[in-house]
């Protein structure tokens, strides 16, 4: 677990955090192409990728030990994730046959498509019975840690003069169930948020160390 999530005032630590590597992150994109290797940003991104995908796996570890209930699992079938129908690659080989922009795109794509569901899980982990500071806390960090990831991915996609189409993310439509008075619907919509949670980080950090092997060492790194 990040050490600022135990700290006294985390909330406020996590926010100066998370101020200074968005500044960070504009003034990297303002400077000349060579004043800022991409080496160093690929460093950066990965790691704030990684931290993300710890910190997303400690919710769902959160929420599957308090509140799974074989009740609602069993007789629900598991939902999609609102991002399925992003294609990413599903062997090594398919990865090396994608171009780095493209695949940077992809990977910003699913990170756009979980802003506005962050926001309303952040909101819900409250409405839980009995839910922990701890769990808002860590809920928190993943919202800011993806935006602070969304503002670097652009920053090495824009080195290479390429954009991200606009609005080219799906729309998650699971607010009613995650609002939903019934406790199994709720209970159920939020499991569903934090297990595709986890899958799209662990996605991500494993793409993004996979181009940073590319274009940083040559596919050398493994």
């Amino acid at each position: 677990m990040p050490l600022a999530l135990t700290l006294p005032n985390s909330a406020g630590v996590c926010m100066l955090l998370l101020v200074s590597n968005l500044l960070l992150w504009e003034h990297v994109a303002s400077k000349p192409t060579g004043s800022v290797s991409t080496g160093d940003l690929y460093d950066r991104v990965v790691g704030q990728s990684h931290t993300t995908y710890n910190l997303a796996a400690d919710l769902y570890y959160e929420f599957d030990v308090k509140y799974f209930k074989s009740s609602w699992y069993k007789t629900r079938m598991p939902s999609l994730c609102h991002t399925a129908s992003i294609h990413t690659p599903e062997s090594r080989e398919e990865v090396h046959e994608i171009k780095t922009e493209d695949l940077l795109k992809t990977m910003i794509n699913i990170s756009h498509a979980w802003e506005e569901p962050l926001k309303h899980l952040v909101s819900a982990v409250p409405t839980l019975p009995g839910a922990s500071d701890k769990m808002l806390k860590i809920a928190n960090a993943v919202k800011d840690k993806i935006h602070v990831l969304l503002a670097g991915m652009k920053t090495i996609l824009s080195r290479s003069h390429k954009e991200v189409e606009k609005d080219a993310y799906p729309v998650w439509s699971g607010l009613a169930d995650l609002q939903s008075s019934d406790e199994d619907t709720h209970l159920f919509a939020f499991y569903t948020l934090v297990r595709c949670l986890r899958r799209d980080t662990h996605k991500t950090d494993a793409f993004l160390k996979v181009l940073r092997c590319r274009e940083i060492f040559n596919n050398e790194c493994f």
